[in-house]
């Protein structure tokens, strides 16, 4: 199997299923405002209760976490795919 270096915009664009790479960036903005809202207005559900506004939240978390773990390797080396 060949691995190719592409940029980071390349492969959150891929992860997301964006076409265009000037996309990703609102993307994850609009991802980090929806979390954001969830936790800083008091919508968040009491603990052990399921909700899809919750899992849409976690799942915004998730997609954030790993965009900044790829931004932080993409510092210190090239982002592969």
């Amino acid at each position: 199997m060949s691995r190719r270096t592409v940029s980071l915009p390349e492969a959150w664009a891929a992860r997301l299923g964006i076409d265009a790479t000037a996309d990703v960036a609102q993307e994850l903005a609009a991802r980090f405002e929806h979390l954001t809202r969830f936790v800083l207005t008091g919508e968040m559900p009491r603990p052990g209760a399921v909700s899809a506004e919750a899992a849409t939240a976690h799942g915004d978390l998730w997609v954030l976490a790993g965009f900044l773990a790829d931004a932080r390797t993409a510092m210190t080396q090239e982002v592969t795919r």
